[in-house]
């Protein structure tokens, strides 16, 4: 009986997809290929075709006013014996070794926290994530303004607590500098963080964790054993987007440090940045975006492979 109203559903099936593939004109795929072309097309504009110049410029010593002329791959043999390159790719790295994890346990312990709907959970969730909707630009010009050593109310009330004898300047020594952006950066996306993994947290049903909580499990034990593990998508997302944002950071580190002092801060792209604009080397900072981008895909997907590893075991 059961075969029988198959056979039949399939072959009333039938017929309908034929007239309707005889009432438009076009076949299934075709139609399907139509209907992503505008997306296919935004993407070609948008991404490949520049990638695609990128690399052609890359190849040519291609100043920013001048005649260009093809030079082969000496642009990146130049990239692999600069140790000024070197030395933003190195720090960039650092940068993102330090931000990537305290912004996943800062947004790990607000999600913990305001995961559960209690009064006034809703006030300090959109106080947390407020940050989030301010451009970098907007957020490094504020706080470049709070810790001015003149004006800045950082400083005064670390004069008033007696923490300090006299203002500090934030931007002179490389170890502040460095401490301001990082304090900038998990300000402007700590609520990100804790959106994203509050949404993890949430995906998990209460059940398991009232049965863990029967068992006895501690509520550290429960969040590393149980949740965490449930929560592999959320956060390699988190950790995915936090890490790339950290290796393409610019905005802070222009607008704070402007690469100081002593160049200590300068990362990939503020080089890029000064190479085309700046020096006017279009070719060359062509070459190390390249070099850059493929450095990226390569840390990226060795991050997601260890990750998914880890809660594969």
């Amino acid at each position: 009986m059961s075969t029988g109203l198959a056979t039949g559903g399939a072959s009333a099936r039938t017929p309908l997809r034929r007239a309707r593939r005889r009432t438009t004109g076009m076949p299934d795929g075709l139609r399907g290929l139509l209907l992503v072309s505008p997306a296919l097309l935004f993407i070609l504009a948008v991404f490949v075709l520049p990638l695609v110049f990128a690399v052609w410029i890359s190849l040519s010593d291609w100043p920013l006013l001048g005649a260009h002329h093809f030079t082969g791959l000496a642009n990146y043999h130049r990239l692999l014996h600069d140790p000024l390159v070197g030395h933003a790719f190195l720090f960039t790295a650092e940068f993102a070794v330090v931000i990537t994890p305290v912004l996943f346990l800062v947004g790990l312990g607000l999600a913990t926290l305001l995961q559960h709907p209690r009064r006034g959970v809703g006030l300090f969730r959109t106080a947390i994530f407020a940050p989030v909707a301010i451009g970098f630009a907007s957020a490094s010009y504020l706080w470049l303004a709070l810790t001015d050593p003149s004006t800045g109310l950082f400083d005064r009330l670390l004069v008033d607590v007696h923490l300090t004898t006299q203002a500090v300047n934030w931007l002179d020594r490389p170890l502040l500098a460095k401490l301001l952006v990082v304090i900038v950066t998990v300000w402007k996306l700590a609520g990100f963080s804790m959106i994203t993994l509050m949404n993890g947290l949430q995906s998990i049903p209460t059940e398991i964790e009232e049965a863990a909580r029967v068992d006895g499990t501690g509520r550290l034990r429960l969040l590393w054993s149980i949740k965490l593990p449930m929560m592999r998508d959320s956060i390699g997302f988190t950790l995915t987007f936090v890490s790339i944002g950290a290796f393409l950071t610019f905005d802070q580190f222009y607008i704070l440090t402007e690469g100081g002092p002593t160049n200590s801060t300068i990362t990939a792209v503020y080089r890029i940045y000064n190479t085309a604009f700046i020096q006017g080397q279009l070719g060359y900072a062509s070459a190390v975006s390249v070099g850059f981008l493929v450095l990226l895909l390569l840390i990226t997907g060795a991050q997601l492979f260890l990750l998914r590893r880890r809660y594969d075991q």
